[in-house]
C-alpha cells in the first residue's frame, strides 16, 4: 500500500508503549512508512513487542522527531485528528473526503497523546482536521483505533476505486455495449442464461449504478474466469 496514496502515521507523545505497539502491527498491515513519533525516544518493552506481533521491524524503523515542523519537513500535507471544532484550529473535514484533497499529494496524519489529545502547536502546523463524525454518544476513541479506523477507511476508498469505470461511461455508450456484444460471442457468452442480450443488459446494469454488489462481481468473474479458460485451451492447442 505505501506505493499508493497512503498516509505516514505521526504520533506525539504517545503515553502508552502498547498503543505503539499495536499502530506498529497496523503499519505493517497496511505496508505503511515507518512511524514517526515527536517526543523521546521510548524504551523497546515486552507490552510493546507483544502488541506488535510478527511486526518488530516496524519497531525498529520508527523515527523520532522534535517537532511536527521537523516531523512534516518531507510532506506536502499533514492532517490532524481531534474532536474539539472552532477556536484556532485547521478547517475539519470529513474523513471520506480526505483521498480526494490529498491525491498526489506524499502525507500524513498526526493522532495525539492518549490522554490530553494534539498539543495547540501541533494543531497550528496541520492543514487540516479530521471530523470523523461518529454516530454514537462516545465521540473519543482509543488511539490505536483510531489509526485502525483511518487507514481501513483510506483502504476502502482505495478497493472502490481500483476498479474504476469512469472511462466506460463518457465514451459512447451505444457502440461500447454494441461492441460488448461482440465480446461475449468471442467468449461463448452471447447466449447467457439461453438470452442472446442478458449479458448486454447485465453489464450495462452494473456499469450505470453504484456501488457493485456481490452479484455483480460475481458476473465479472464468469467474464474473467472464461477469458481463462479459453485462454488455456488456446495454449494447449
Amino acid at each position: 500500500m505505501a506505493g499508493e496514496n497512503f498516509p505516514v502515521i505521526i504520533l506525539e507523545n504517545p503515553k502508552y508503549s502498547g498503543n505503539i505497539g499495536m499502530i506498529c502491527r497496523l503499519i505493517a498491515n497496511f505496508s505503511l512508512p515507518p512511524l514517526r513519533i515527536i517526543g523521546k525516544a521510548h524504551d523497546l518493552t515486552f507490552e510493546m513487542e507483544w502488541m506488535a506481533y510478527n511486526s518488530k521491524q516496524e519497531l525498529d524503523s520508527i523515527s523520532y522527531f522534535s517537532s511536527l515542523v521537523e516531523a512534516r519537513s518531507d510532506l506536502d500535507i499533514v492532517i490532524g485528528t481531534g474532536m474539539i471544532h472552532g477556536g484556532n484550529r485547521s478547517e475539519f473535514v470529513l474523513l471520506s473526503k480526505i483521498p480526494e484533497i490529498v491525491q498526489n499529494k506524499k502525507f500524513g496524519i498526526i493522532f495525539g497523546r492518549e490522554d490530553r489529545g494534539l498539543s495547540r502547536n501541533s494543531i497550528l502546523y496541520c492543514d487540516y482536521m479530521i471530523d470523523f463524525n461518529l454516530p454514537g454518544y462516545q465521540k473519543s476513541m482509543n488511539l490505536s483505533h483510531s489509526v485502525a479506523f483511518v487507514l481501513s477507511s483510506f483502504h476502502t476508498y482505495q478497493e472502490k476505486t481500483s476498479l474504476n469505470l469512469d472511462s466506460f461511461v463518457d465514451r459512447n455508450k451505444t457502440h461500447f455495449y454494441e461492441y460488448s456484444q461482440s465480446i461475449f460471442k468471442i467468449l461463448g457468452m452471447d447466449d447467457f442464461h439461453n438470452n442472446d442480450y442478458l449479458a448486454v443488459r447485465r453489464l450495462k446494469s452494473i456499469l450505470e449504478k453504484a456501488p457493485l454488489s456481490s452479484g455483480d462481481i460475481d458476473f465479472f468473474y464468469k467474464i474473467f474466469n472464461r477469458i481463462e479458460f479459453l485462454n488455456s485451451k488456446k495454449d494447449q492447442s
